[in-house]
């Protein structure tokens, strides 16, 4: 168990570390994922001159949650694979006695620690420019919602890595999991 847990410490300090080096990068990645926000101005527009099954302050506090909830739900394992195996970097990871899915999974965890930062500045803005719309949830709704979040993470990796497996046979595994994305849109 030792062995472990300081396997786990240390993959995610080094890459912890490997993200730092990006930060500025992270930073854009997280902006890039603002359509939620952007959605919520129109929709609480929508919302003041028709009539909707909610009023401005739950389109607010709804489209805020959608965009701390995708945060934690991107995953792009697959594109990094992919180009592993095409490129031969995979092979020494392969010699390693750790699977190398535990690089992946140390990666996504390190870069969810580097954005949470940005994440919770944008949201404090948010709260900032929207004071009606902040709540607290109560602590059992608090703990499903993290639940149902990693367990959604979880669900999204296990989902792009099963698919990820196809860069043995094909060069292009990733369009399968493009495929596979329009039907989750």
């Amino acid at each position: 168990m030792k062995r472990a847990i300081k396997i786990i410490k240390t993959f995610l300090s080094v890459y912890y570390a490997h993200m730092m080096e990006y930060r500025a990068e992270i930073f854009f990645w997280v902006l890039s994922n603002l359509l939620p926000l952007i959605l919520m101005g129109i929709w609480t527009k929508a919302s003041q001159e028709a009539e909707f099954g909610l009023n401005s302050i739950e389109f607010a506090r709804y489209f805020i949650s959608v965009f701390f909830i995708r945060q934690f739900n991107l995953v792009w394992v697959i594109f990094e694979f992919q180009e592993q195996v095409l490129q031969g970097k995979l092979s020494p990871r392969l010699l390693q006695p750790i699977d190398p899915v535990w690089h992946q999974v140390a990666a996504h965890l390190a870069e969810r620690f580097i954005r949470m930062p940005f994440n919770l500045g944008l949201i404090g803005l948010f709260f900032l420019l929207y004071p009606e719309a902040a709540w607290v949830p109560n602590l059992g709704n608090l703990l499903l919602g993290c639940l149902v979040v990693a367990m959604s993470f979880a669900l999204r990796f296990l989902m792009q890595y099963t698919f990820a497996m196809f860069a043995f046979w094909t060069e292009r595994a990733s369009a399968i999991e493009e495929l596979s994305f329009l039907l989750y849109l």
